[in-house]
């Protein structure tokens, strides 16, 4: 037995003495990784400003006040299950940033999905966050609205397995056309001269780590990076073609662990293949005046107007606080799913269909009735 499966298996009440057996254990296994990373921090430090043809150390200096719109999306996760089906509503919300914006603009929309066989709220989520991303270039292009940064919370590039790619179920058919919006974003970015970022919130991958030769730490890239980086310091580790070699380099070497690798690669084939030979870089930046101490993990495109170090450094000023930029954390509260909303589009939807059933009434009821009834607060009852 595994010290993994130890963790969980001895949970077995909730007496206080159970709970601080575990709680004890799992303070351990995190102490022994923080004090084999916080001892080898100078080593990882200095093997990152070894290897500067891929990595690169900078500190924040030549930002500028940009204007900014920043998008995001929020669903209910999980879809709201219905005896008939799954109910999916999908927020999406945009909002302007900075002193250089002509005017301040806010929007924020729901969107009402349904599908029989399977949960698609955080697609349909998606490909309404790309459809919006979208309009507001298509806005700039035609003269409308002017900004220089369009800020995603969350990657600029979808996930996508080269495997998905060929199905032709619903779910892959979304996903192939979130490929291409992303694509038209990315096409019109480039006509319209604005640089596009992605800020990747929840990031637990190993890359850099296993890249700079240190694959016995658990820890991902950026608990190991809010570490190494200093206040007001970023380090940009080139595109994700660049990073795929770094990979394949190890894998010729022996020097990762194979099976990670493995798992790793047809991640990045996607990523590259919905790049549609676009330049997306990573980077992680350490902004100053922050609460937590910690690295946050960014995906960008340049614009013409805006050079590499123009751009973080800029992004880096706006990110006090949370460490996050400013704009990503006001819609990110915009785009919340209140439970009003979700009762108010549930008792619509009842009644709609009541009114077109009018000889069955009760028959649309038993439809639209929840799949388990003890979660009805998740359609907004208390």
């Amino acid at each position: 037995m595994n010290s993994e499966s130890e963790l969980f298996e001895e949970v077995v009440g909730v007496s206080p003495e159970i709970v601080d057996k575990v709680l004890d254990k799992a303070i351990e296994k995190i102490y022994k990784e923080v004090s084999r990373v916080i001892e080898i921090e100078e080593k990882v430090r200095k093997a990152v400003e070894s290897r500067r043809d891929v990595f690169k150390i900078r500190h924040m200096d030549s930002y500028i006040d940009l204007c900014y719109y920043a998008i995001d999306s929020s669903f209910t996760a999980p879809a709201i299950e219905l005896t008939s089906g799954y109910l999916s509503i999908a927020v999406t919300s945009y909002i302007s940033y900075g002193k250089t914006c002509g005017r301040n603009d806010v929007d924020s929309k729901a969107y009402i999905d349904f599908s029989f066989v399977e949960d698609l709220a955080n697609l349909y989520a998606k490909y309404y966050e790309r459809k919006t991303a979208l309009e507001l270039l298509k806005a700039k292009n035609r003269g409308e609205i002017n900004f220089d940064v369009l800020l995603f919370d969350g990657e600029v590039i979808p996930r996508i397995l080269p495997s998905w790619r060929t199905k032709e179920n619903k779910k892959s058919k979304l996903y192939r056309t979130i490929v291409e919006l992303t694509e038209d974003i990315m096409g019109l970015a480039d006509k319209t001269d604005t640089a596009i970022v992605g800020v990747l919130k929840r990031s637990y991958s190993r890359d850099i780590v296993n890249i700079l030769g240190f694959k016995e730490l658990k820890m991902s890239d950026r608990a190991v990076l809010s570490l190494v980086l200093k206040p007001g310091e970023y380090i940009v580790f080139g595109s994700y073609v660049d990073l795929r070699e770094e990979l394949l380099k190890l894998k010729n070497r022996g020097e990762v662990d194979e099976e990670w690798l493995k798992a790793r690669m047809p991640w990045y084939e996607g990523i590259i293949q919905s790049m549609a030979g676009h330049t997306v870089k990573l980077a992680f930046y350490r902004a100053e005046k922050t609460v937590y101490p910690t690295a946050t993990k960014i995906e960008y495109i340049t614009s013409n107007s805006l050079d590499e170090d123009t751009l973080i450094s800029s992004i880096m000023k706006i990110s006090i606080g949370t460490g996050i930029p400013t704009p990503i954390d006001y819609v990110d509260a915009l785009s919340e799913i209140p439970d009003n909303l979700k009762h108010t589009i549930y008792q619509k939807i009842l009644a709609e269909l009541a009114k077109k059933l009018t000889s069955n009434i009760d028959k649309a009821t038993l439809f639209l009735s929840l799949m388990n009834p003890e979660k009805i607060r998740i359609i907004g009852y208390r």
